[in-house]
């Protein structure tokens, strides 16, 4: 909960909100949405999504990590990440990302990952695809925020073992 205005910072960019939703405007729902996702998916499974602190100034530049998606015929695990916009094309992401599937692939039980990515958003394909993930196909994903989103998407997905 300490990191929270830190990430409504970080969610300011537009191009942050262009391809994903954003917090919640109304801070007092972020923070119950927060705590709950803390209480259920931590301490139900041990990871989630992470800030990600650039050394040198202690500030949360990223946030990445894993969750489920449920999708009509499975539940599967993906990879999520978001980098402030001053923080890009310097490689954060792609660290992030490296040590995130690392992870995945020693501490959890599933094969393998997924990335969620909407079909415009070609710098996240490209950063999909430079960490071995495969295209496997375009699926329609309904999302409810603060207001219901469809999205065609890429589903990408790497082997973890």
């Amino acid at each position: 909960m300490e990191d929270l205005d830190d990430l409504y910072e970080l969610y300011q960019g537009k191009a942050i909100t262009k391809y994903m939703e954003g917090l919640y405007e109304n801070r007092v729902e972020e923070e119950e949405y927060t705590k709950a996702y803390i209480q259920n998916m931590y301490q139900f499974y041990g990871y989630g999504m992470w800030v990600a602190v650039e050394k040198a100034t202690g500030k949360v530049i990223a946030r990445a990590g894993l969750d489920h998606m449920q999708l009509p015929e499975e539940t599967v695990l993906q990879l999520g990440y978001v980098v402030g916009e001053q923080y890009q094309n310097q490689g954060y992401a792609t660290e992030l990302c490296e040590a995130i599937l690392d992870y995945a692939k020693n501490h959890t039980q599933f094969a393998e990952i997924y990335c969620f990515i909407q079909k415009e958003n070609h710098i996240s394909i490209h950063l999909a695809e430079k960490l071995g993930f495969i295209w496997k196909e375009e699926i329609k994903i309904h999302l409810h925020f603060s207001f219901e989103l469809i999205h065609i998407i890429q589903r990408l997905y790497i082997f973890l073992q």
